[in-house]
């Protein structure tokens, strides 16, 4: 076994059984030993941002347990997936970028611009964007060492890890290698394993503020997932304590929408009942949520102002972001362990005057949802309806930036099992959609559906080839076609009263996707109507692209507004004086 084959083997072991590749001189003796390992399918990608994004969707489709893995080449080749690996590690995904370098010879050393031919500063550039970044030379890293940079990628607040390996490295001899692949993965396992310590303080004070209150809430994040607690487990563990439970838009897809105790995602643009619900409780408790800007509408102090607040968070620095939170208690502690001892400890809340409060608040904001948005337009709000209830919407991969996006998130509504899971949550790039769905498809061997917007589908458009030289995955590719970039034309007509580079009136070019299905070897399909949608969403080939002309009133419902007070000065409106008086 060479040292190739041999870092290979290591996260072979970890359960990946699929590698997203873009092949190169530099990863020559990477390519060959991905190509003859036994049980890994090599999927050949067009673009090295897309080998990046795929290996994301992977592991988000493997339900953050198993790693994705991206092989690429040195120099260009780990540049282009600067802005997907970026992407993962804010979304705390795990996975492996594994790159070549030039050999050591040619390796900078002269503070010279550029020495070795398509050599750059891997570690430098990956450093501020992964869990760990290094370089494998077997002759200064240990097993230990390297069983410890492996683990980061899979334990704790997970993320990738890059690795580049020299020229000369790659098809060097590793010694008694099975022997030592079976010593790493018991290192790696022992660190996974630490992850479920149960800490008894974080788990006292959860209880004892659940016994105390009249009107407590629970706020399930997506660090319940990321730490491997499976969606039965979150069903039970929000049963069992029996409280009104909220959600984040990065984890709602957790419990069914229509569970019992399913009331939303509060925050800056969310349905007002699960505004009101977060105002009026008198104990919150945050499970694995990091309290970002965009889930507390700009403003984490008064989100749950009235509340004990009982934060469990892993990241240090996530807690120190919020320090001097007024009435709030931080544990610095492994959701993981949290939830283990919660599901057997936990105390069932009586609160049943507080859950019908919740409930009618509840009927009433669906009853001006469906006054606002029941006619049967192709609008958003209608597309995540006829979507959600499809027999294809089960797993949906939806990019992360975009007008229609923003409309399918608000109002995309889970059946039981099925998933939202975002390309890009944190970083919203644009294009990250398709190759995301890709992975996810590769992952799950199961029909999967991609939502794109017009504009997106072309930062990436060539993974159609990808995905015409794999026919055996089963992806739909739903173009949100709103003829250009909605969201910047609105933001720049609102700043300029003029638009420019937003559309075919202001330079852009308006593609006939029909002739790029064609191109691409798939099945087109046309949608003009709400019917036309729903017939085909329930009808038809698992591969196909479907053109929706999506059609706009500018209204994405009730949200946070930005007013001005007697000084000039701005300031947010609370979310629970959020109403659908436009």
């Amino acid at each position: 076994m060479n040292v190739a084959e041999f870092i290979l083997a290591n996260i072979q072991k970890l359960g990946t059984d699929t590698a997203f590749c873009l092949t190169g001189g530099m990863a020559m003796h990477i390519n060959r030993a991905a190509d003859a390992a036994p049980d890994l399918r090599v999927i050949y990608c067009n673009h090295e941002q897309a080998v990046a994004a795929a290996a994301d969707g992977y592991a988000k489709a493997k339900d953050y347990v198993t790693p994705g893995l991206a092989i690429v080449t040195s120099g260009p080749g780990v540049t282009n997936t600067i802005t997907s690996v970026a992407s993962a590690y804010y979304d705390s995904v795990p996975m492996f970028v594994l790159a070549g370098q030039v050999k050591r010879a040619d390796i900078n050393g002269h503070g010279v611009r550029s020495r070795g031919a398509q050599e750059t500063p891997h570690l430098e550039l990956m450093q501020p964007i992964t869990k760990c970044a290094f370089r494998y030379v077997p002759s200064e890293i240990d097993d230990t060492t390297l069983a410890t940079n492996l683990a980061q990628a899979v334990s704790g607040r997970k993320g990738p890890v890059f690795i580049d390996i020299p020229l000369d490295v790659q098809a060097e001899t590793v010694p008694d290698a099975e022997t030592r692949l079976a010593n790493i993965a018991a290192l790696i396992a022992d660190a996974v394993h630490k992850d479920h310590d149960v800490p008894e303080a974080a788990v006292s004070a959860i209880i004892s503020a659940l016994q105390g209150a009249r009107q407590p809430v629970l706020v399930v994040g997506n660090a319940l997932r990321i730490a491997g607690i499976s969606r039965s487990s979150i069903k039970q563990l929000v049963e069992k304590i029996g409280v009104p439970t909220l959600f984040t838009w990065a984890s709602f897809d957790l419990l069914a929408h229509d569970h019992k105790l399913n009331f939303g995602c509060a925050g800056g643009l969310a349905p007002t009942h699960s505004n009101k619900i977060m105002q009026s409780a008198d104990a919150v408790i945050f499970l694995g949520t990091r309290l970002d800007l965009l889930t507390t509408a700009f403003n984490p102090q008064n989100y749950g102002k009235n509340a004990k607040r009982i934060v469990v968070e892993l990241d240090e620095k996530e807690i120190a972001k919020n320090e001097g939170m007024t009435n709030t208690t931080f544990f610095n502690v492994n959701v993981a362990g949290v939830v283990d001892a919660l599901l057997t400890r936990a105390p069932t809340v009586n609160v049943k005057e507080w859950l019908s409060n919740c409930e009618t608040l509840q009927a009433q904001d669906q009853q001006d949802e469906l006054a606002a948005f029941g006619n049967p337009r192709l609008t958003t709000y209608q597309i995540s309806t006829v979507l959600s209830r499809s027999r294809v919407g089960k797993y949906v991969v939806p990019t992360a930036s975009g007008y229609a996006i923003e409309g399918i998130a608000r109002f995309f509504k889970p059946t039981e099992g099925a998933s939202f899971a975002w390309a890009g949550h944190v970083l919203g790039s644009m294009g990250l959609g398709l190759p995301t769905a890709v992975g996810a498809v590769a992952g799950l061997k199961q029909p999967v559906v991609c939502l794109e917007g017009d504009g997106g589908l072309l930062l990436n458009v060539q993974e159609l080839f990808t995905l015409a030289a794999n026919p055996d995955l089963p992806l739909t590719v739903i173009v949100l076609n709103n003829r250009g970039y909605q969201s910047i034309m609105k933001s720049q007509a609102r700043a300029f009263n003029k638009e420019f580079g937003a559309s075919k009136a202001s330079g852009l070019y308006e593609l006939q996707f029909d002739l790029l299905a064609k191109l691409a070897g798939l099945p087109y399909e046309k949608c003009d109507t709400l019917e036309q949608l729903e017939a085909s969403l329930n009808s038809g080939a698992p591969r196909r692209l479907i053109d929706v002309s999506v059609e706009e009133d500018g209204y994405r419902g009730p949200a946070v507004m930005t007013k001005f007070d007697e000084n000039g000065k701005p300031y947010s409106t609370d979310i629970a004086d959020v109403s659908w008086a436009r």
